[in-house]
C-alpha cells in the first residue's frame, strides 16, 4: 500500500486570504452598529456654565429640545422629530403636519418608550419666561425625566 504524503510548500509563507475575509467581514459590521456622526438635534448656541453636573450618556431615549427667546413671551423651540430638525409650537390649535406641538411630540415618545427623556437646552441669558412653557409642556406630555445641558466649567 502506498503512502500519500503532504505536498512540499513552494511559497515559503502563511496564506492570508482567509484573515483578509475576517477583516473586511469585521469592517462592515462595525460600520452597521457604530453610531457614527449621529445627530441629537442640537443647535449652536451659547448654553448657560454651571459647576455642578452630571454626564448624559444615554443618548438613545432622548429628545433635545432647543429654546430661545421668541416673539413676544412665547418661547422659539426647535428638535429633531423623525431625523428631520422642525419647529414645535406650544399650542395645539396652532399645530400642522409642518409645524407639530410640542405636548403632542413628547406624548408619543413617552407612549413608545415609558423611558424617553427630555433634554432642553436654553440660551444663556434667557429669561425664564421661555423656558416655563416648555417645562408646562413637559408636564403636560407626562415626561417624567428633564435634563437641562449645560457647559461645566471647572473652577
Amino acid at each position: 500500500m502506498k503512502r500519500h504524503r503532504m505536498p512540499d510548500i513552494k511559497e515559503g509563507g502563511v496564506n492570508v486570504t482567509p484573515l483578509i475575509d475576517i477583516v473586511m467581514c469585521l469592517i462592515i459590521f462595525f460600520m452597521l452598529v457604530a453610531r457614527i456622526g449621529v445627530s441629537t438635534g442640537a443647535e449652536k448656541m451659547a448654553i448657560p456654565e454651571t459647576i455642578q453636573g452630571k454626564k448624559i450618556d444615554d443618548m438613545g431615549n432622548t429628545l433635545t429640545l432647543n429654546v430661545r427667546p421668541g416673539p413676544g413671551d412665547q418661547p422659539f423651540v426647535t428638535a429633531l422629530v423623525d431625523g428631520q430638525p422642525c419647529q414645535l409650537v406650544l399650542s395645539e390649535s396652532r399645530a400642522s403636519k409642518s409645524t407639530p406641538s410640542l405636548v403632542g411630540v413628547l406624548s408619543a415618545m413617552q407612549k413608545k418608550n415609558p423611558e424617553f427623556k427630555a433634554i432642553i437646552r436654553g440660551e444663556k441669558d434667557m429669561q425664564y419666561k421661555y423656558l416655563e412653557p416648555v417645562l408646562q409642556s413637559c408636564s403636560q406630555a407626562k415626561v417624567t425625566k428633564v435634563d437641562f445641558n449645560t457647559k461645566v466649567v471647572v473652577r
